[in-house]
């Protein structure tokens, strides 16, 4: 059997019996849904709205706050659902508060156009006064640097706010922008930009309103370019790439999926996971999200 084909399948089994969020989008994507799907995403919706303290956030984390509102919005809920509102209000709120990307200036990041006199829209994940040694991403996706950390949560929160509709915003639209102008990032592979920040970058604007969409072909075309033969980039978690692509409807980011999909299905478990722990799951999800677009595009 085609690996592809056979990882979609050892996939689906495992995901026939998960009663999470994973188990109901996944069964969705397959059109092999339950007849108690329905049931279990609203009881799933209704443990979620117990999560957010009275300011609607998880904890006062612009990550997990944002993963909340995706999860819901995933689920069903609509971007005007109280919970998703809530936790989005609250997101936006930190927007250009102290310790957010781009905050300050050096005379170094000023040369760089790294500061807040060139870009900003910035969310705050930290107060600058605590440092962050490390930031793991629900999918594992992992940076080990203050500012990449700082970086990739601000990115991370953009994507569930544009996904909840709030593309108009003025502060918004400048954190879009300010990702598309930063020197460096989509001409070249590494360096100044570890890969694993450019590709969620890209995840965000993915999302993103007409015009800042027309970049995308450029962007996508910037990974697909940096892609190795096996369909795995360097420096940077294959899956994380693929989520970032997904989301992007255009062939330059199917053919890069296409091509990363058999080297997943390699890093399939007999279990039908992508690897063990507690990231497995989501990994799995995003890995079949490529593994069906590998299938529809061949």
């Amino acid at each position: 059997m085609n690996p592809v084909h056979l990882a979609i399948e050892r996939a689906g089994a495992y995901f026939a019996g998960r009663d999470t969020r994973q188990g109901v989008v996944a069964r969705r994507l397959l059109g092999t849904s339950r007849p108690d799907d329905p049931r279990l995403a609203e009881v799933l919706m209704r443990e979620r709205r117990a999560r957010p303290r009275g300011d609607g956030s998880v904890a006062g984390d612009l990550v997990a706050t944002a993963w909340l509102a995706w999860e819901m919005m995933d689920l069903g809920a609509p971007p005007d659902a109280h919970a998703v509102h809530r936790s989005v209000g609250w997101i936006l709120a930190r927007q250009e508060k102290d310790g957010a990307y781009a905050e300050g200036c050096t005379p170094r990041r000023h040369e760089l156009k790294l500061c807040e006199h060139a870009i900003g829209g910035f969310f705050s994940y930290r107060s600058s006064g605590r440092s962050i040694r490390r930031l793991t991403l629900p999918t594992g996706a992992t940076v080990t640097s203050d500012q990449g950390a700082r970086f990739l949560a601000s990115c991370f929160a953009l994507r569930s706010v544009l996904r909840a509709g709030q593309e108009e915003r003025t502060l918004v639209r400048r954190h879009v922008g300010s990702l598309l102008a930063l020197p460096k990032m989509w001409d070249s592979w590494g360096g100044l930009w570890a890969p694993t920040l450019t590709v969620g970058a890209l995840a965000a604007i993915a999302w993103a309103p007409p015009p800042f969409r027309g970049q995308l072909p450029i962007l996508a075309e910037h990974l697909a370019l940096n892609q190795k033969p096996d369909g795995s980039w360097r420096n940077l978690d294959i899956v994380h790439a693929v989520d970032s692509l997904v989301a992007v409807p255009l062939p330059q980011a199917k053919e890069a999926v296409a091509l990363a999909a058999p080297r997943l299905a390699k890093m399939q478990t007999q279990k039908g996971t992508v690897g063990g722990g507690p990231y497995a799951e989501e990994r799995t999800l995003v890995s079949l999200r490529g593994w069906l677009i590998a299938r529809e595009y061949a």
